[in-house]
């Protein structure tokens, strides 16, 4: 081909009209998942065919899979959207939607795109992991976009050029970069993960939706995410915005259509391998493959509600994810361990049942849990408490000691609550607490018990005190705690050294201060107080457990905060939270690296049972104790005369005792006769 030939077809190509094509044909056509991809190779919509209607809503284009009513089967008219919103859980291709959307759009109808993310770490990771990856594998967006490292292709990792338009990632923490120039298509990924006031100008979506205003209808928007806490959640706030579409599947027995609801799967004797999903119209229990097979034919999305009128909203759940992809054996397995734990029921409602967390943190009253007391006394262990931690919250004019007790299953008792007085920034409080750590507890077996780990706060005026006391006492389990800045951290993070050499390197062996997630450890504190309140629950299933004696403001102080969806922090509902936060410090040494108290195995708290609680006694006084017992019943029962007081009994004189004659023993003969011996002469 000549010179010529190949001008004038570069000029046909420019000047030939885009394709008009929905996103999903589009993926099904020049779509390339990459070698790294759990199925690699083309895209494949039957694989996910609850994905079909969401790319359609995106597309702008009637849907055959959407339908206004359950008989009306006219293809849904999805013209007037301008915003999808997709609340979904985990493992359910979600984030390659938004891939498609993408790659979609810088082949057909171009134009500028926005991506944005939570942080510019997110925007750099999902640039290297997802849209290098499938610009390389996908011919069609590989002759568009060169590589970022090829030399004269003008592109940066953060910053794409095709003909058309240009696509920037973004990152949610600079409103600069929201608000800078005029965008026609959005991608807003995990919008949970946003700030909820970017530099003191709003709402990150809401700065990006503005960039669109131009394009009208013409503009579209992707918004995805895992939801998280309610009405704290940005996705789940989109959602209701929209026409809040379901998606529908037909029972495999009676064709009865419904969306899936956690509570309709069910199983015998908590084994996850026979969970059955039963209808709610005929009630018929049938199991995944036949849901996700039978029951995906002919399934479709449909509204639920009116919706602004140019957001379309789809809730999503993991429990539609593909065979194989997420099994409802090990959904339920997940369930049934959540039970105990806290942060794994958030983690399940949030990523697999795809729905808001609901925080209840001021429906926690302090009079409830006062009258939970039980009767054994402060400083004293009781049954079943084997490890022992201190937290130490440090005052202007004081230090406050919380001890605490854990068991099985973090179980976890209130021992004492001590109040140090005296200023941190001499050694008089230091020295006190030297001493009440140091000294053991005897538990009701006799055993003395020492406290394993001690936290000390270091957010106060004393900070210097702190690590110098905790310096020298690492070794005794003593270490410097401070609350994270940044939300939803662990509760225990990683530490940092503090101490530095002459030349400003940091000290191996100096003093560590160890980051707490304290949101967190409310959160799963509050979150036991709550369940320990269930009406019939036994004493014994109770995570935590306070002794007779503490007074009203130890039970104030315990729930002096709480939580505020809307700004996205606890908050103080009284001025002094001390047990609180030694709660929270106790928390974090459970989670310690020396403890690990949350992962402990049956036969570790087996090892520390029959150490600190034995169950042989003196065998001596429990047979004594025995034959009392079995005396006083064989008395009960008249088996025994008992003897009057009165009765004068008399005993015979002793007779004194005769022994008897020895008997005269032989001597004891040799078994061979004794011989003359012929060397001495016959002597």
């Amino acid at each position: 081909m000549g010179a010529c030939d190949e001008f004038l077809k570069t000029i046909a190509a420019a000047i030939k009209p885009d394709e008009r094509i929905g996103i999903a044909e589009w993926s099904a056509r020049y779509r390339i998942l990459p070698e790294n991809s759990p199925e690699p190779g083309k895209w494949r919509n039957e694989r996910t065919p609850y994905l079909v209607g969401i790319m359609d809503a995106l597309s702008g284009i009637p849907s055959s899979v959407t339908r206004y009513s359950h008989d009306d089967t006219r293809p849904f008219d999805n013209s007037f959207v301008r915003l999808v919103s997709m609340q979904k859980g985990h493992q359910l291709g979600g984030s390659a939607l938004g891939e498609n959307f993408v790659g979609k759009n810088i082949t057909s109808a171009a134009g500028n795109m926005l991506a944005v993310f939570a942080t510019k770490d997110d925007a750099e990771k999902w640039e290297m992991d997802r849209f290098e990856p499938m610009r390389e594998s996908t011919p069609e967006l590989r002759k568009r976009i060169p590589a970022a490292n090829k030399k004269g292709s003008n592109n940066t990792r953060l910053r794409k050029k095709f003909p058309g338009g240009m696509l920037n990632f973004a990152s949610a923490t600079r409103a600069g970069r929201l608000k800078s120039s005029t965008i026609r298509y959005v991608l807003l990924e995990e919008v949970d993960e946003y700030q909820l006031n970017v530099d003191g100008q709003g709402n990150p979506i809401d700065l990006a939706l503005n960039r669109t205003s131009n394009y009208g209808r013409r503009a579209k928007v992707f918004a995805n995410s895992t939801p998280t806490i309610k009405d704290k959640s940005q996705i789940e706030k989109l959602y209701e915005r929209g026409d809040q579409r379901r998606y529908f599947v037909h029972c495999p027995d009676c064709k009865h259509p419904q969306f899936f609801k956690w509570d309709h799967l069910k199983w015998i004797n908590d084994d996850p391998e026979t969970a059955l999903y039963h209808c709610e119209g005929c009630a018929a229990g049938s199991p995944e493959h036949l849901w996700k097979t039978r029951g995906y034919d002919e399934a479709y999305w449909m509204p639920t509600a009116v919706g602004d009128g140019e957001t379309a909203s789809f809730h999503l759940s993991a429990m539609y994810a593909p065979l194989g992809w997420r099994p409802w054996a090990k959904a339920v397995k997940d369930w049934i361990e959540a039970q105990t734990d806290v942060v794994k029921l958030i983690a399940f409602v949030n990523n697999f049942m795809a729905e808001c967390w609901q925080d209840k943190s001021k429906e926690v009253q302090w009079e409830k849990i006062k009258r939970r007391a039980e009767l054994y006394p402060v400083k004293s262990i009781p049954v079943g408490c084997l490890v022992l931690t201190a937290a130490v919250d440090t005052q202007g004019d004081r230090l406050e000691v919380g001890i605490d007790g854990w068991g099985r299953g973090m179980k976890n008792w209130t021992i004492d609550h001590v109040i140090i007085r005296g200023d941190p920034t001499t050694s008089a409080p230091w020295e006190e607490l030297d001493k009440l750590i140091d000294k053991p507890i005897t538990n009701s077996f006799g055993i003395d018990m020492r406290i394993q780990l001690c936290a000390v706060d270091s957010g106060g005026s004393a900070t210097q005190e702190v690590y110098d006391y905790c310096r020298l006492r690492q070794h005794r389990g003593v270490f410097a705690v401070k609350g994270a800045k940044e939300s939803h951290k662990p509760i225990i993070g990683r530490p940092s050294q503090q101490d530095v050499t002459i030349k400003g390197a940091t000290y191996k062996n100096g003093v560590q201060l160890w980051s707490v997630g304290t949101d967190t450890a409310k959160d799963k504190i509050y979150a036991a107080l709550l369940a320990d309140d269930a009406e019939g629950l036994p004493m014994s299933a109770w995570r935590m457990r306070f002794p007779d004696g503490l007074d009203d403001e130890y039970y104030k102080q315990l729930v002096a905060e709480y939580y505020n969806p809307a700004k996205d922090r606890w908050e103080k509902i009284r001025t002094r939270n001390e047990v609180l936060d030694c709660k929270v410090y106790n928390l974090a040494c459970a989670y310690h690296p020396r403890l690990r108290i949350n992962v402990m195995s049956e036969s570790n708290w087996l090892e520390l049972e029959n150490a600190l609680e034995p169950r042989i006694a003196d065998l001596f006084s429990v047979m004594t104790q025995c034959i009392q017992a079995v005396d006083e019943a064989a008395k009960d029962l008249g088996l025994v005369e008992e003897v009057p007081p009165t009765q004068q009994i008399v005993v015979p004189p002793l007779q004194p005792i005769v022994e008897p004659p020895k008997a005269t023993v032989p001597a004891k003969q040799p078994w061979i006769a004794k011989r003359k011996n012929w060397i001495n002469g016959g002597r």
